[in-house]
């Protein structure tokens, strides 16, 4: 709890910095609203590569403190910032000079894709900001510091607010505000984070880290399969309009909520399971799983009920459209139906990420995605006429199929650790 208290807080600020840009840009309009939408899920694929790695960082740099070997600690955080800046230059790029093109791409209207790429344009393209916050977070929390990235989560959320607010009501900058507002909070969490450092660095060369990359590839590539499919789903969803894209935009925003103590849990999850592996300790590891799925499947139902009760009340803050309203409170009823499955999915991926197998969770998520999550719901949303409820019922039984699958291959392993 130690570990996961602060994650959970720095999960809920990261979050709120979704719900503060979405309610500024809710000013603006429903198209603004749509192309941000469509826009931010573009970055959420980008964020989901810089999540990966920072797992991959904790699980490694936990690991080599398992074991004692500082000079290996050294290793891993100076490649560590290596890779973080080399992925942050292809994606800064694409964003820079793709945005609008990749947004006609998925079947925006042209004042909606022009919206969204102006805000892809400027929040991707300085998108190694997101990327050194996730990573120097991850090296602060993994040695010994898990309050510090929750306390620069706050400030860059304070400051979010302040910046876009001053952009868009005092300058009237409109979308270009929002996402200065973004970018410049971000810069200051950067420089926060890098002056806290205790680590030592090694010398860097001009190779990459092959153990991070063993690990980091498979959970950057599980990450991209989700988030890759959610940017396919959300294809689907503007084939049922524009209001139909605010409202499960709104929905999502809502939800997010929901997940805040699965992957604050998750993240103690990699950390501990990690630690125990160095350790060689196997008994611990299988109380950490259990204890963690209990707890996160408690707090997650717990919030995700909140989010139900009040759901028309939060849903109002954001749109009076009725169909949006529908489109909103469809998607909470979806995430609070969902959450076992969510919470299986997401611990028993820490678990195997935390035992340095990143291959299990790509394939899960691989076969859950793109066969169940895509292929099914577009079969019930689409040809058997279910719309946006068919696209959520595919995504709750892809959450299925995956903890299933992968609890099923702990088991396995857990008896051959022991036999």
């Amino acid at each position: 709890m130690q570990i996961a208290l602060p994650a959970m807080a720095e999960n809920f600020l990261q979050m709120f910095m979704g719900v503060v840009d979405s309610y500024l840009v809710a000013s603006l309009g429903l198209v603004a609203i749509s192309g941000v939408s469509v826009a931010g899920n573009i970055i959420t694929v980008y964020q989901a590569v810089f999540i990966a790695l920072g797992a991959a960082i904790s699980s490694i740099l936990a690991r080599s403190m398992g074991a004692g070997d500082k000079e290996l600690q050294a290793y891993h955080a100076t490649e560590a910032l290596k890779i973080t800046l080399f992925l942050s230059l292809v994606l800064g790029v694409v964003s820079l000079f793709s945005g609008q093109y990749i947004l006609c791409a998925l079947g925006t209207e042209l004042a909606v894709a022009e919206t969204g790429g102006l805000f892809l344009a400027i929040v991707g393209g300085t998108i190694v900001l997101l990327g050194l916050m996730t990573s120097l977070g991850a090296l602060v929390r993994t040695t010994g510091n898990p309050r510090l990235p929750m306390y620069v989560s706050f400030l860059t959320n304070l400051l979010n607010a302040v910046f876009s607010s001053f952009f868009i009501f005092s300058l009237h900058w409109g979308i270009i505000g929002v996402a200065l507002g973004t970018v410049l909070a971000r810069l200051v969490g950067v420089v926060v984070l890098w002056q806290s450092l205790s680590i030592p660095f090694a010398n860097p060369s001009w190779g990459m880290d092959k153990n991070l990359l063993r690990l980091s590839l498979p959970v950057a590539g599980e990450r991209l399969m989700m988030r890759v499919g959610d940017v396919v789903l959300l294809a689907l969803v503007v084939g049922f309009g524009t209001e139909a894209v605010a409202g499960n935009a709104i929905g999502e925003v809502l939800t997010q909520f929901n997940y805040m103590p699965v992957f604050g849990i998750a993240t103690a999850t990699v950390l501990l399971v990690a630690h125990r592996l160095g350790q060689k300790n196997s008994d611990e590891i299988d109380q950490i799983v259990r204890k963690t799925y209990w707890l996160a499947f408690g707090l997650m139902l717990l919030v995700a009920l909140l989010v139900a009760v009040f759901g028309r009340p939060l849903t109002h803050l954001y749109t009076h459209d009725e169909r949006a309203m529908a489109a909103s409170l469809l998607v909470i009823l979806f995430s609070l139906l969902g959450v076992p499955f969510t919470v299986g999915t997401v611990i028993y991926t820490a678990v195997w990420q935390g035992l340095g197998n990143g291959k299990l969770p790509f394939y899960a998520t691989t076969i859950g995605m793109w066969v169940i999550r895509i292929g099914l719901g577009y079969l019930l949303s689409m040809p058997l006429g279910l719309g946006l409820s068919g696209i959520w019922l595919g995504t709750l039984l892809d959450n299925a199929f995956r903890w299933l699958f992968l609890r099923s291959l702990y088991k396995r392993y857990k008896t051959k650790a022991v036999c």
